[in-house]
């Protein structure tokens, strides 16, 4: 609270507004005074010597959860520059494999996430369980890819985002089986610190659909199937790729847009075997007839 009263309400709360140079009255809105100049220090540069002085002296770094980041000073004089040398040369002995491996497994999960368009907040959370995973240990003897992409399907399933494991490995490099592997340890070491929400059919008819071309009424009958089935709890227990590849199928075949079968089961990443079962199951409870 100022000293300074206002003449016009007589209240105390009175601020100084630096953008218009004025001194003003918080409660009324009076303007006490005007044309104040401000006597602070000044942080615009008025030449290039001053713009090269206040510049920022590295540019924005990411954080990557690592330790001390030593910049290159110009302005200094033999004996700063040798000892600033002789500091690089020893944090750069002192950093360890782990902390390489952190790096690689950061920018895998970056250039996976902006393959296959995963939101950021998906990108950041899968970067945090692969420094945890390192940090305990469940790197070693595993490779850096796959554990990137069992990170990043860890944390799309933790966001409810729809993933295609198949389409990750491919990207990555790796196996299916491997990247399986490093999911299944982290579900096991991790499953207590997690949010999970159990996946969705729903998710993945959008991104199944668009694969396959399919029209916005095929979706909205796949849709209704899908809603009908959690209804009737037929999808307890069922994996949601293939859930949704057969709603996707009975809807091509209910509009008349019949496709081979083996397209949907590529498309959701499951087996042509697993969609036909999950296929006659829908049918059987939804009493659905249509002919397959």
């Amino acid at each position: 609270m100022s000293e300074r009263a206002c003449p016009n309400c007589g209240s105390r709360n009175v601020f100084y507004d630096p953008y218009s140079g004025e001194l003003k009255c918080e409660d009324c809105g009076f303007v006490i005074e005007e044309g104040i100049i401000d006597s602070g220090p000044e942080w615009r540069a008025y030449n290039e010597e001053q713009a090269v002085a206040r510049a920022r002296a590295e540019p924005v770094k990411p954080f990557t959860s690592l330790s001390t980041v030593i910049g290159r000073p110009q302005a200094m004089d033999a004996r700063r520059r040798e000892e600033f040398r002789r500091l690089t040369l020893i944090q750069s002995h002192i950093s360890r494999q782990d902390a390489r491996s952190v790096i690689e497994g950061r920018e895998e999960i970056r250039r996976l996430a902006a393959a296959v368009q995963a939101p950021s907040q998906v990108r950041e959370e899968a970067s945090r369980l692969f420094a945890l995973a390192q940090r305990v240990g469940l790197l070693r003897g595993r490779s850096v890819s796959s554990m990137a992409v069992a990170c990043l399907m860890l944390a799309c399933r933790e966001y409810g985002v729809p993933y295609h494991p198949a389409r990750l490995c491919e990207l990555a490099l790796t196996s299916l089986k491997e990247a399986r592997r490093c999911y299944l340890l982290l579900l096991d070491k991790m499953r207590d610190t997690l949010k999970l929400r159990p996946p969705s059919p729903l998710k993945y008819i959008p991104m199944i659909a668009s694969r396959l071309g399919l029209d916005m009424k095929v979706q909205r009958t796949a849709v209704d199937i899908v809603k009908a089935a959690a209804e009737a709890h037929a999808l307890l227990g069922k994996p949601p790729r293939s859930v949704a590849a057969a709603a996707l199928y009975i809807a091509s075949v209910i509009h008349g847009e019949r496709r081979n079968r083996a397209y949907f089961a590529k498309a959701a990443g499951v087996t042509e075997t697993t969609l036909r079962k999950r296929t006659c199951e829908l049918l059987a409870k939804l009493d659905i007839t249509v002919y397959t």
